[in-house]
């Protein structure tokens, strides 16, 4: 039984003693959390939030530290059943159960399971606050988390608010006309605008939704100064500050956001390196060493679907000898995840979304991405590595072909691992250990075997320097 099938109907399926000792020993995690029979109603009703607005999971009172405790009968077992009446706002859909079990004394005695659906909307606790499951924590949100976390859930649709104080005179003529061009309305503007989300009515007066006046608007950065693409150019294959800062290229674009991408276009097609390919009609000819659809349609996701309701930032695109990275603000939305965002679709702002895609750009986010996935592997690079900060979201395309030829030499999932060698151009056995995902003398195989081939070097005074590290061998 996988972590994800940790409900009760899964478990229904299995003898009771299966079914505890799953409870008992598997990993809590994204689906799983357990508490002791202790716990506080109130405490309850904050995991159910968590759960509830993240992915759902299964809650199980009475097994803690490995022990069965047991629940008893206790006073408090009402408490729990009514817990998400009680406790969440609006109440959360679940399902509460009890399983027989003996206790850690040998006696006969039940735990609580309580299978939490994940919720369409943000719940909230009695005290206003919001939770969100993350791994294996119950997350309270701050408050600008909070409307982050709306806005994904689809409460608010951002993209789809009136901007005060705009008009359809905000609008750029040249993009204007070629989104007709596009659509070809039987309808005039205004309502063609409408019902794709652009435009909308405000005091009694057309004005443009977020959408419409950050894909269609003349200036967009009055109302929205952060709504720019940054491009750095660095000299090496690491950020330097100070006396060795190595920066020698940076332009900042505004205006609507497919201006944006046009002028990151032309700036990423004069500043990356070209490589003689074989192209998809069969003829060799120059292309940026880095297929174009994977970086273009990482610089389009990038504006598409970050966030523009928190502000406060741009996004960034760096490039370096090695790889191209690309940051947004925000958070991935909905419930894409790093591991899943090739087959995860969501697009945190729809009409944005869609008014892009109706101008050629883009589409949901996952289905382009896959295609990125795709053209890198076509071309011998290693796949995109996706991270995700604390308050944005990061894409590192590796052009070094010595990148793809040690991933060639380790396991599947070893992309963060190579893209963490090249930012850095050095790892510690430690962290050799922690980003493969391996036991420390596997990782110590991999990387000895990495040496022989002449793709990588140790640097210390001996193998157990605990000072020593592993770099790349470049010019190999």
């Amino acid at each position: 039984m996988e972590t994800r099938e940790a409900d009760i109907a899964g478990l229904e399926l299995l003898p009771e003693e299966d079914a505890l000792a799953f409870l008992v020993r598997r990993s809590e995690d994204q689906w799983l959390e357990r508490v002791s029979a202790r716990v506080q109603a109130r405490t309850v009703g904050d995991l159910i939030t968590g759960f509830a607005n993240a992915e759902g999971g299964l809650l199980v009172i009475g097994v803690h530290d490995g022990k069965v405790e047991g629940v008893g009968g206790g006073n408090r077992l009402n408490a729990w059943r009514q817990a998400a009446l009680d406790f969440t706002e609006p109440p959360v859909r679940h399902r509460f159960e009890l399983l027989r079990c003996r206790n850690e004394r040998g006696d006969r005695d039940e735990i609580v399971l309580i299978e939490i659906e994940a919720s369409q909307r943000v719940h909230l606790t009695a005290k206003g606050e919001a939770f969100l499951r993350v791994g294996d924590e119950n997350r309270k949100l701050g408050p600008i988390e909070s409307q982050e976390l709306r806005y994904d859930k689809g409460d608010s649709i951002y993209d789809g608010s009136a901007v005060k104080g705009t008009s359809l005179d905000d609008l750029d003529e040249s993009l204007v006309e070629a989104y007709e061009r596009t659509l070809r309305p039987r309808v005039g503007l205004e309502q063609a605008l409408r019902a794709r989300g652009l435009a909308t009515e405000a005091g009694g007066s057309p004005a443009l939704t977020v959408a419409g006046l950050l894909v269609l608007g003349r200036e967009p950065q009055e109302w929205f100064p952060e709504a720019s693409v940054r491009v750095l150019r660095y000299a090496g294959s690491s950020r330097e500050s100070g006396t060795r800062a190595n920066v020698i290229e940076d332009e900042r674009f505004e205006g609507p956001i497919p201006y944006q991408v046009e002028a990151a276009r032309e700036s990423m097609e004069s500043l990356l390196p070209r490589a003689m390919r074989l192209q998809r009609e069969g003829r060799f000819s120059k292309s940026t060493l880095i297929p174009e659809f994977a970086w273009l349609e990482a610089i389009v996701n990038a504006v598409t679907h970050r966030s523009y309701s928190a502000g406060g930032d741009h996004t960034r695109i760096e490039l370096f000898d090695d790889r191209l990275e690309v940051e947004s603000p925000g958070r991935l939305p909905g419930l894409v995840r790093p591991e899943s965002i090739r087959s995860s679709r969501f697009a945190r702002n729809p009409r944005i979304a869609r008014a892009m895609s109706d101008l050629g750009y883009g589409r949901e986010l996952g289905e382009g991405v896959d295609r990125m996935f795709e053209e890198m592997s076509r071309v011998g690079l290693p796949d995109p590595v996706y991270s995700e900060r604390s308050t944005s979201v990061q894409v590192a395309l590796l052009a070094d072909p010595l990148a793809g030829r040690i991933l060639e030499r380790l396991p599947r999932g070893s992309e963060r691992f190579v893209e963490f060698l090249s930012r850095g151009d050095r790892v510690t056995t430690t962290q050799a250990v922690e980003l493969l995902g391996v036991s420390r003398p596997t990782a110590l195989r991999y990387l000895w075997e990495l040496r022989d081939l002449d793709l990588v070097e140790h640097v210390g005074s001996s193998s157990k320097d605990p000072r020593g590290f592993w770099r790349l061998r470049r010019g190999q």
